[in-house]
């Protein structure tokens, strides 16, 4: 009796079933595989930088700098939040073709309206986005174009800067 009860006492608890263990790692799988998918989709919807950039953002400094280039400024009124800044930035300025010739042939000024109210005021500006073309040399201003739809078309518009 002493053998089986030394044998009953002696056998090893039983051990986690093999499915347990297979359910454990199945998770941790699909935790790190959740992980990836979540890096990847914020790597791919993050913002590479500010749009925004390649703007001036003080308008008397763009003004200046207008000046020493003899470019005209190309003065945009932008308000954050309004859905059609936001189609101008989406849909215009976010294309490389018109980066590359607004900055050819214009200094850029990019004035949000509620960080710089006395400029949105001065030239009277109630929709956004309102741009307006200012020969420095000259004091011309051609302007306002209102809205993002064909605004590539308002900015290709032939100006002559040299003259009053």
């Amino acid at each position: 009796m002493a053998d089986n009860y030394d044998a009953l006492t002696s056998q090893t608890p039983k051990e986690a079933k093999p499915s347990s263990g297979k359910k454990q790692s199945r998770m941790l799988r699909i935790v790190i595989l959740a992980f990836i998918v979540f890096i990847i989709f914020v790597f791919l919807t993050e913002n590479k930088g500010d749009p925004t950039a390649w703007w001036n953002k003080d308008y008397y400094a763009g003004i200046k700098l207008a000046k020493q280039q003899h470019k005209p400024a190309l003065i945009c009124f932008f308000k954050q939040g309004t859905r059609f800044s936001s189609d101008m930035w989406q849909d215009v300025y976010s294309k490389t073709d018109v980066r590359k010739y607004v900055q050819a042939n214009f200094v850029p000024i990019l004035i949000d309206v509620d960080k710089q109210p006395e400029i949105a005021k001065r030239y009277n500006i109630e929709y956004y986005p309102t741009h307006y073309v200012e020969c420095p040399d000259t004091n011309q201003t051609d302007g306002p174009f209102l809205g993002a739809h064909r605004l590539f078309d308002f900015i290709k518009k032939p100006r002559d800067c040299t003259r009053p």
